[in-house]
């Protein structure tokens, strides 16, 4: 299997994206450590492991580049793929319910523990015995889904975000300072862009041109985030300036 056009195409963007969520999720969390403030830490982890269904395809494309070979094995390109979700999934709950269902957080988080704990067990069971019912390697940078239950559980953890992201970002509006609702008007655009960046970039066939695209929606869905939790001076200024002559 060796390298494609598209195949370096989606390898590069795949690590482009995957950088810039590190980035954007180191620069979250030591805020943690400026503001003591716990709701930082989970949420900057919250969007690095977001973008782990990026990272098989990140390193795969890493190792068949250097090596020249196929890079990695179907089983581990899984593995770096969906170890996190389950911490994405609680990470992210929790910061979400310290907001909004205080009240009902020790029950959320229960749930969704067990939930994602059953899922995990269920895929690596699959991973470890007949791979094949969980899908297949198709190039050293690309994968496609044999299995209903993996498709469903993965558009039910992208509801869970896009929903729950949603209305973390409208209960900012309920705030009287500007500047917190303009992080809320960057919340409201970060996690519909990578709802939108991770469908297509899972069920469109792709050409260079698309590919590119999707990734770009998928990038700039980081620059929101950060410009949601962080709104570094520079950005303000230029929200500010757009808004002004709109």
């Amino acid at each position: 299997m060796p390298l494609e056009e598209i195949d370096i195409i989606n390898g590069t963007f795949s690590v482009i994206i995957v950088v810039i969520s590190i980035f954007v999720g180191i620069k979250i969390v030591l805020n943690y450590f400026e503001y003591k403030d716990k709701i930082f830490f989970f949420v900057g982890f919250t969007w690095i492991f977001l973008f782990s269904g990026w990272y098989g395809s990140s390193v795969s494309f890493l190792i068949a580049l250097i090596m020249g070979n196929e890079g990695l094995s179907y089983e581990l390109y899984i593995l770096i793929n969906f170890i996190w979700s389950p911490a994405l999934v609680l990470f992210w709950l929790y910061a979400f319910t310290e907001f909004l269902y205080k009240e009902k957080q020790k029950v959320i988080l229960i749930v969704f523990s067990i939930i994602t704990l059953a899922f995990e067990t269920y895929l690596f069971y699959l991973l470890f015995t007949d791979p094949i019912l969980i899908g297949e390697k198709v190039s050293p940078v690309d994968t496609q889904s044999n299995n209903i239950i993996l498709t469903i559980y993965l558009i039910s953890i992208m509801l869970i975000i896009l929903i729950t992201g949603i209305l973390f970002g409208r209960e900012t509006f309920k705030s009287d300072d500007p500047e917190i609702k303009l992080k809320g008007k960057m919340l409201l655009l970060a996690f519909p862009s990578f709802a939108i960046g991770a469908i297509l970039d899972a069920t469109i066939p792709f050409t260079a041109i698309t590919l590119i695209i999707v990734r770009l929606i998928l990038i700039s869905s980081s620059i929101e985030f950060y410009g949601g939790f962080i709104l570094p001076k520079w950005m303000k200024k230029f929200l500010i300036k757009a808004d002004m002559k709109i």
